[in-house]
């Protein structure tokens, strides 16, 4: 057996001669495009990237120093004027923050592609087969001179990217990023989506939500409560339900390195086994959770029974935003076997009960509802029930629980400015590499979004403006366009300077990225830290126990070093000190009055004379 090369060498086949007498036939068995030809490394569809050996006729793993490269010639610029200021501005962001060095974790070797193609998911919303037209129109052709953006080596590039190994490869180095750079808060919010397609692999499976049946794959985010930065995703098929997930989710980032200290999960993760999660054997909430609850609960439904009634009290009455609800709370067993405490918030919202029964009110006459049955459906309407670990007042439950919001924002982010709908990937390698360059960049566009927010700038609004500056592209430089007001905006709140001009050489752009800027980004330490690493605080950091604040102004009854002296004095002297009291003398009268009167006495003088 040898291998039979085609086309120049492109593709591969492996041949078997044979010999029938005088007549010699040869069978060929195809292997796919070339990749290594001394290696042997080579991929078709069917088995992506594998080797082979013709002189024991198997198959194998590509070695793990095997790194795709790309083996064609970009294609000519011929545009002088591209885009400039959108892809310039986001790709120092990405090296400032440091996240571009956190991508290059994925151990793929042409670096030009991969950066490219995260600004391209971040940028454009065109499909990838249109890659290379956005690429030739903008500044990352010259600022990644190397990559390959053309349809046909997209796909592949995904697909070496995809795989289970460089996923956690990369979710393990950007999770020591976040909490080494931003913050290490170990509080979490837990929800998915469903991503519906027509893709036949074994992630796409039928699920019923709300009464929509689709065929789709589940994707589940966790993110950081405290900054909102996604910190792990996962995809699941679409027939699995949110509320199997939980433990492995637990398990998966506890193998990563996150302790998890609370949680906040939506309905669907409301389940008695899920909850016994977050105690340990003692019964005792060892972490904090929060969590909607299913509106068939039974115990929802006997405290609904018990309150209803005597709920709408000023006590019960709160405000959250411009919403005001009427809220109760109840100690109440949870858990497999009704053995752990929590605390159940009845809530009922006034707005929303007021919105529902008007829907109930036009649906009434088409539906020929009774009295009676209008009426027994207000009775639930505008109420929802809301489980904590931990014991919350009424005020505070709802905006704790609202931050849930955040993880339905990175949800937004993904399928509005990453392109991860809709799906179109051809194995299910590839479709992970979507899945994976998504997801980085939404941790992305998730800490541009933090940073413009401190200085009251829109990121979409931003992206669009910084797109119309353009540059202007010679033979041995480029000159940028001068910036308008939003986009001078832009780059002072992002702290990046807009050169006027670039130094073009050999046809190479002579521009170096900003180094990552690690006194930016600086957690602060716990208390619970700062103590177990045993290191000593000054005596003026160091609090005094169960000390009550000081306050200010001197106490009562205190006097300064000039009164003590006079004292002093006045007993040597034997001068007894006669307090006066407080107030104007019973019968005196002040400066004005006085005047006054002698201005009246001196009237009825003259009057008298006269």
């Amino acid at each position: 057996m040898y291998i039979s090369y085609s086309h120049k060498g492109t593709y591969a086949s492996a041949a078997t001669s044979k010999r029938d007498g005088k007549k010699t036939s040869t069978d060929y068995r195809y292997l796919g495009r070339v990749i290594d030809r001394e290696r042997g490394i080579y991929f078709n569809d069917d088995r992506g990237f594998f080797t082979f050996d013709p002189k024991t006729d198997t198959y194998g793993e590509v070695p793990q120093d095997f790194v795709l490269t790309s083996h064609e010639p970009r294609v000519s610029k011929g545009h002088v004027c591209v885009d400039f200021g959108d892809a310039f501005i986001l790709n120092a962001y990405l090296y400032k923050s440091g996240l571009m060095g956190v991508v290059d974790s994925i151990p793929y070797k042409n670096r030009d592609t991969l950066h490219a193609m995260l600004l391209f998911y971040m940028l454009s919303d065109m499909a990838n087969f249109n890659a290379i037209h956005w690429y030739e129109g903008n500044i990352t052709r010259d600022l990644y001179p190397n990559a390959n953006m053309k349809s046909q080596r997209i796909n592949e590039f995904l697909a070496s990217i995809g795989t289970a190994e460089n996923r956690q490869a990369y979710q393990r180095a950007y999770i020591k990023y976040v909490l080494e750079h931003y913050d290490p808060d170990r509080d979490l919010l837990i929800d998915s989506s469903g991503l519906p397609n027509g893709i036949h692999m074994p992630l796409i499976g039928t699920n019923v939500h709300n009464g929509k049946v689709s065929r789709e794959v589940r994707l589940i985010f966790v993110v950081q409560r405290k900054t909102g930065l996604p910190l792990f995703y996962q995809v699941v098929p679409g027939n699995i339900i949110d509320s199997s997930t939980l433990e492995r989710i637990f398990l998966h980032l506890d193998s990563l390195g996150i302790d998890v200290e609370s949680c906040i999960m939506d309905c669907g993760y409301d389940t008695g086994e899920n909850l016994d999660l977050f105690y340990n054997e003692k019964h005792e909430c060892c972490r904090d959770f929060i969590t909607r609850v299913k509106s068939n609960d039974t115990e929802l439904k006997k405290i609904i029974l018990e309150e209803l009634p005597k709920i709408k009290v000023k006590e019960n009455f709160v405000k959250y935003g411009d919403r005001y609800l009427f809220v109760v709370r109840h100690p109440v067993m949870v858990g497999k076997n009704k053995d752990n405490p929590a605390w159940m918030y009845l809530g009922l919202d006034c707005d929303r009960a007021t919105d529902e029964q008007h829907k109930l009110f036009r649906k009434a006459e088409k539906k020929n509802l009774s009295a009676d049955d209008i009426f027994n459906a207000m009775q639930t309407m505008g109420l929802f029930g809301i489980t904590s670990g931990k014991a919350y007042t009424c005020e505070e439950i709802l905006p704790t629980y609202y931050q849930r919001q955040m993880a339905e924002q990175i949800f937004d982010f993904a399928k509005n400015y990453t392109k991860l709908r809709p799906l179109q990937a051809a194995s299910e390698d590839t479709f992970q590499g979507h899945l994976l360059l998504s997801y980085i960049a939404s941790c992305a566009v998730r800490m541009l979004q933090n940073e413009l927010k401190t200085a009251d700038l829109f990121l979409g609004s931003r992206l669009q403006c910084m797109r119309n500056q353009k540059c202007t592209v010679y033979e041995n430089r480029i000159v940028t366009d001068i910036p308008q007001r939003e986009a001078n905006e832009t780059y002072t709140a992002l702290k990046i300077d807009c050169p006027a001009s670039i130094q073009i050489t050999n046809g190479v752009l002579q521009y170096t990225p900003p180094k990552p800027d690690d006194a930016a980004k600086k957690p602060a330490r716990k208390k619970s830290e700062s103590a177990a690493s045993g290191k000593k605080t000054s005596k003026k950091q160091t609090p005094v126990e169960n000390a009550a604040p000081k306050k200010r102004g001197r106490p009562k009854g205190s006097k300064n070093r000039k009164t003590l002296e006079r004292e002093a004095l006045m007993r040597e002297q034997g001068i007894v000190e006669v307090k006066r009291g407080r107030g104007r003398p019973k019968g005196s009268r002040n400066k004005k009055t006085l005047e006054r009167e002698a201005q009246l006495a001196a009237q009825n003088n003259v009057d008298n004379v006269s």
